[in-house]
């Protein structure tokens, strides 16, 4: 027998660098699978596989935030089952409270005690507030499906909605809008890319709305939570991220969308546009390079798809026109500087 054995391992390789040794990188946050050399993302809707904490303490006496994210166990008794909610809806009511507490089976053997059971439970434990609020959780859950964010985006928007709901000013607006204001400030935290467009989109309220509310529950919070050092970070969100899906929804090839991230790595880093927004910068970016692409794009629809006003893109790339020669030093490009429409 051989003692050669065939290698059977499973290498995920860049199909655009084709390194023998891929730098890959597994964005959690995300869901993607990325090459840390290119940026070409190789797979979407990864799994995470790493470990849970999983605890059955009803006890608080550890000391510390139980870690857990997977919920507590069933207890069964004479017929009768219970079950608490996943921890990280516990945050939404506060002061001991949950969503859901417990459910009350009805399979009780026939003697009909499950069900005389449930409707004393019921009775006891409904809450108009509490319902409310559980109602406003699930469509803030529905929305942020809809747009792809992460549990954990979809549990810091919920557990920011519910402190909105102490607050007297944001209180009085409806609802709708703070959680629209939550849902954006919630990716901002977790650095998720999500533009005002598409918050407006997906809720139907104004953009100028969104911006105020947003202003004040940060603003707020931060206020409230400057004492326990627990302040609400505005995570700034790397340009990086929103040229992957611009470029994406553009349908730009590989070599392009490596070319932008590299322009944008420079703009941002030496503040060449500096006090505009992430959006203007990455729009304008993604335009001064498809003009000197094989397949170049209009400013109408490069701005289409980021967000921006075609003036506010137009009045950006007038400052990048300016640093053109360092900006594309040491970068392939398809056309020369003659491409770059004049300003």
């Amino acid at each position: 027998m051989s003692a050669i054995q065939p290698d059977l391992n499973i290498k995920v390789m860049c199909n655009f660098c084709r390194n023998p040794v891929p730098n890959v990188i597994e964005n959690f946050r995300d869901g993607d699978l990325i090459c840390g050399d290119c940026g070409l993302v190789l797979g979407d809707r990864v799994v995470d596989t790493r470990s849970e904490w999983r605890t059955f303490s009803n006890s608080d006496s550890d000391g510390g935030a139980d870690p857990t994210r997977v919920g507590v166990e069933w207890e069964r008794g004479d017929g009768i089952e219970s079950k608490a909610v996943d921890a990280t809806q516990d945050t939404l009511l506060g002061d001991g409270n949950t969503l859901e507490s417990t459910t009350i089976s009805r399979r009780d053997g026939g003697t009909g005690r499950g069900k005389d059971i449930s409707r004393t439970h019921s009775k006891l434990s409904e809450s108009k507030n509490a319902n409310t609020l559980a109602t406003h959780a699930r469509t803030i859950s529905s929305m942020a499906e809809r747009i792809g964010l992460t549990k954990q985006v979809t549990d810091s928007a919920i557990q920011l909605f519910r402190l909105s709901q102490t607050n007297k000013q944001l209180k009085s607006k409806p609802a709708e809008w703070s959680m629209a204001a939550c849902i954006y400030l919630a990716c901002r935290q977790n650095s998720v890319s999500r533009t005002f467009k598409e918050i407006c989109g997906l809720t139907n309220v104004p953009k100028k709305e969104i911006g105020k509310l947003y202003k004040i529950l940060a603003d707020q919070f931060n206020k409230d939570n400057k004492q326990a050092g627990n302040e609400i970070q505005r995570a700034q969100v790397s340009p990086e991220s929103f040229i992957g899906r611009f470029a994406g929804e553009l349908e730009l090839d590989n070599n392009v969308r490596a070319a932008c991230i590299q322009v944008g790595k420079r703009v941002f880093d030496k503040d060449i546009l500096a006090g505009r927004s992430t959006i203007s910068l990455v729009a304008s970016v993604i335009y001064f390079v498809v003009c000197l692409s094989e397949t170049p794009k209009s400013a109408i629809e490069v701005a289409k798809i980021s967000g921006c006003t075609e003036s506010t893109l137009k009045t950006s790339y007038k400052i990048l026109y300016q640093h053109r020669e360092m900006l594309v030093e040491g970068i392939k490009t398809a056309k020369g500087m003659e491409a770059l429409p004049a300003v």
